[in-house]
């Protein structure tokens, strides 16, 4: 065949791995083809299904006093920046310098929800909350029934109550506070808890499966199992429903389950937005974000 004869390919719909190659066909968007890709590695794909490089880096650690040795648990808020070395927990400013807020248990990832004031964390090992640029420890309530949250995997808040995952357990404090009640504020689960991330009226908790929890106060706690697959840790985020879709209300969430991307919505909804076209192999946890650039939002997510 005559190699100038061939039609230039300019618009792709992101990638299909689960169809075989010879059945892979394009659609067709505004009288245009759209094809699908089998692979692709460090590309992007804008609203218009232009095809581009993904954009490199710039190393900043050493230019400014940021340089580390293990530095994990990056979160920000917009405002403050808190991130961990070692098992040094540091508060990272605008020009990249760092202050150290206290020590932690080194090599276990952070879970962050900010709260009023006050920015919670949790590690497994510590749990604590930072204000003002200073870290405090949560304090025992000393009251009948009543104890400190204890230090868990991951940290949440809603309806006015943190939640605290920690192993199979959830744990819920009373309103407005970081303590709860040992009588009746927690609630177990089948297994181990790899995803704790509320919406506007709910929260989303897996286990070996994935549940919505509807309550607006610990006495009306209502679980619903919504999604039969486990979610992998640490890669789930809230995000406006309109970044996604017109039709979808309030914030929503988004995680990496072991079958695909997932977006559980206010009503506890949840939809596999990638199943029928890519498949990938399970992983232990992950990292997740939403990054926006030239107007166009990406869920990104790295599995390991």
């Amino acid at each position: 065949m005559d190699a100038a004869t061939h039609k230039t390919v300019s618009k792709f719909s992101g990638i299909n791995n689960t169809d075989p190659a010879t059945r892979l066909f394009p659609v067709i968007v505004a009288h245009e083809y759209v094809y699908p890709l089998q692979q692709a590695n460090n590309m992007e794909i804008d609203n218009t299904f232009q095809i581009s490089s993904r954009s490199g880096f710039t190393t900043l650690a050493g230019s400014a006093g940021t340089a580390g040795v293990d530095n994990h648990s990056l979160w920000s808020d917009g405002t403050t920046c808190l991130f961990v070395d070692g098992s040094t927990f540091y508060e990272l400013a605008t020009d990249y310098t760092r202050t150290a807020l206290c020590t932690l248990t080194g090599g276990h990832r952070m879970s962050y929800a900010p709260f009023n004031d006050r920015i919670y964390y949790t590690n497994e090992h510590q749990i604590g909350y930072v204000k003002n640029h200073v870290s405090y420890s949560v304090t025992d309530p000393i009251r009948e029934f009543k104890m400190p949250l204890p230090a868990g995997q991951f940290i949440e808040v809603f309806m006015g109550c943190i939640y605290v995952a920690k192993g199979n357990d959830l744990y819920i404090s009373d309103p407005l506070c970081d303590y709860y009640d040992v009588r009746t504020g927690y609630r177990r689960f089948a297994s181990r808890i790899t995803l704790l991330r509320a919406v506007d009226e709910g929260l989303y908790v897996a286990d070996s499966k994935t549940y919505f929890i509807k309550g607006k106060a610990n006495e009306d706690f209502e679980r619903d199992a919504v999604y039969p697959v486990r979610a992998i840790p640490f890669t789930d985020v809230r995000v406006s429903g309109k970044y996604i879709d017109d039709s979808l209300s309030g914030n929503v969430a988004m995680w990496t389950a072991e079958n695909g991307i997932c977006l559980g919505d206010n009503s506890g909804q949840v939809r596999n937005l990638t199943e029928a076209r890519y498949v990938f192999t399970s992983h232990g946890q992950g990292a997740g974000y939403i990054r926006e650039k030239n107007s166009i939002r990406h869920y990104i997510n790295s599995l390991f």
